[in-house]
């Protein structure tokens, strides 16, 4: 292919004689995700149209083969949209599980540690997710945590001051992704510290802590303050791992 046009083009071409779409998952202004299924294959992929022209996380997600990561397929663009195509994950929403009633502590460690993985990898390559939530992380049938939705990811950047947009996840979001600071990789931490507290107690921890060690790895990783929290996610995954040993 010569440009994105025209691997846009193929990628069309291809979906409209060789899919079938079957799923509309989001059809929202900003972006929209849908299942198509090969017509012969019966195999299933994502296709995933975004606003947010984060073009360049996409390309660098391209080239990732992580197990706790989507994998990206194809990527192009047209005057509207980035275009992605996705892996398409078989497995339930961890937000499904969530919903259910809060997880053993064991599970927790376990979903978390993994997560940790996958952005131990983004990170390593300048990418912050951002978005860190239940809705993005699916529980495959062997058990296993998957990290999607890179929509509104970007490469970190030491020129400015405070983010150009702010984007994120009343409850889940750090603070600095409301104007006040550079979000960087603690931002993604502070995430995942809510995440944990809401997998174990059902609540966000500003209201309810859990007992136990793990309460302090909470606090560290959702300080308001950025210089507070932990500096990448290998030592949270140390010591969840250290936790899930002696079933603390």
């Amino acid at each position: 292919m010569n440009s994105d046009n025209d691997l846009k083009k193929y990628i069309e071409s291809q979906l409209e004689s060789e899919y079938t779409k079957i799923i509309t998952v989001k059809d929202t202004k900003k972006s929209k995700v849908y299942v198509y299924e090969h017509n012969i294959s019966g195999n299933k992929i994502i296709v995933r149209y975004s606003k947010n022209r984060n073009d360049d996380v996409f390309r660098e997600l391209r080239k990732i083969r992580n197990a706790n990561i989507v994998k990206i397929y194809e990527v192009c663009d047209d005057d509207k949209y980035i275009i992605s195509i996705e892996e398409y994950i078989d497995g339930r929403n961890l937000s499904e599980i969530i919903d259910k009633g809060s997880m053993n502590k064991k599970s927790a460690y376990k979903y978390v540690t993994r997560l940790c993985d996958a952005l131990n990898v983004i990170h390593s390559i300048g990418v912050i997710h951002r978005d860190i939530k239940p809705e993005n992380i699916l529980i495959t049938k062997d058990d296993n945590a998957v990290l999607i939705d890179f929509s509104i990811a970007r490469k970190i950047s030491i020129k400015n001051s405070s983010d150009t947009d702010n984007l994120g996840t009343i409850g889940y979001a750090a603070p600095e992704q409301y104007g006040i600071s550079q979000s960087g990789t603690e931002t993604d931490i502070y995430s995942l510290g809510v995440l944990l507290n809401i997998m174990i107690t059902g609540k966000h921890p500003a209201v309810s802590l859990p007992k136990g060690p793990v309460k302090r790895i909470i606090r560290k990783a959702t300080s308001t303050q950025i210089s507070e929290r932990y500096k990448n996610v290998k030592k949270i995954k140390k010591e969840l791992n250290f936790l899930s040993l002696f079933h603390l």
